[in-house]
């Protein structure tokens, strides 16, 4: 992840949810709201939308680290952490159902850093018989035909 995520590296949707919210701060201040009111209630809707799903790592790390007043090296470092978190999630419900993993399969989780496909993996590690299910089922991968 590059330091100083350029708003512009942001996705269309969000770019305009940020925008929104930030007039919405203005126009608070602007009609007398205490500033450290709007800037709570700012920064409690970032964390807000930082939860959702749909969004890349580095969108989440870019709102929470504005949120949080963080510095791009502790939001980077965050980032890492949740998607190292994520990612053992994933191998310890196939560990914890005796789902045989592979070096290729742990390596393959433990270098993936995208939230939707670690979530995604997550929730087909309660359900599949083999590990390598878990990626059978992504977007544009084709199935062999069963025997």
């Amino acid at each position: 992840m590059k330091p100083d995520l350029p708003f512009d590296r942001l996705s269309p949707e969000l770019q305009e949810k940020l925008s929104g919210r930030m007039m919405v701060t203005a126009f608070c201040m602007a009609i007398g709201l205490p500033t450290d009111q709007a800037i709570a209630d700012h920064n409690a809707h970032l964390n807000e939308i930082s939860r959702r799903e749909s969004l890349a790592l580095h969108e989440v790390s870019y709102l929470r680290s504005k949120a949080g007043g963080w510095a791009e090296e502790y939001a980077e470092g965050w980032a890492d952490g949740f998607a190292e978190g994520r990612a053992t999630a994933v191998l310890r419900v196939l560990q914890a159902r005796n789902v045989h993993i592979t070096g290729n399969t742990w390596e393959r989780v433990t270098d993936c850093s995208d939230l939707a496909t670690l979530t995604r993996w997550l929730n087909l590690a309660f359900t599949v018989t083999r590990a390598e299910d878990l990626f059978a089922a992504e977007p544009g991968h084709l199935q062999e035909p069963s025997p």
